[in-house]
């Protein structure tokens, strides 16, 4: 997979080289994630085949990123596909790349026979809320977490 739409943006595939330029932008995000940890999670989520990881690039370089995965629901016949991470670089933000990997992961969606996309963000993130609102998501306000403690040294 690789696209180009008109305005020069390119999707495509992640790759584990690709660590270096995802760790700040889940930084950006407000995870920060230092270059082997990030390599660590590609090598984790690449194989899989239930999500993916995107990339988008401008010029050359890698300016966004988005993953997802596909869930399996008891309560439904077909999947649905959660985008769990959506970030453009702060000096690439309004050039069409957030939108592209967006699309990019409905057309893989629809391609798997997912009946719906879903996303998440926090209430502060006024711009991605708007972005998201503009491509056809609407807003279910109520989602309740728990966090599990975790001891296996990797963290959240």
């Amino acid at each position: 997979m690789s696209a180009q739409p008109a305005n020069g943006v390119v999707i495509r595939p992640a790759r584990l080289g690709d660590a270096e330029a995802i760790a700040p932008l889940l930084g950006e995000l407000g995870y920060p994630t230092d270059v082997g940890e990030a390599r660590r999670r590609l090598r984790r989520l690449l194989p899989r085949g239930d999500g993916g990881v995107l990339v988008a690039e401008l010029n050359g370089e890698a300016a966004a990123v988005a993953a997802y995965q596909l869930v399996e629901l008891l309560e439904r016949s077909r999947p649905q596909c959660r985008i769990t991470t959506l970030v453009v670089g702060a000096r690439h933000r309004r050039r069409g790349a957030g939108r592209a990997l967006l699309a990019a992961v409905e057309s893989i969606a629809q391609e798997r026979g997912c009946f719906r996309l879903e996303v998440t963000t926090q209430p502060p993130r006024t711009p991605a809320r708007g972005l998201y609102g503009a491509v056809g998501f609407e807003e279910r306000p109520l989602r309740l977490v728990k966090m599990l403690r975790v001891d296996d040294g990797r963290g959240a």
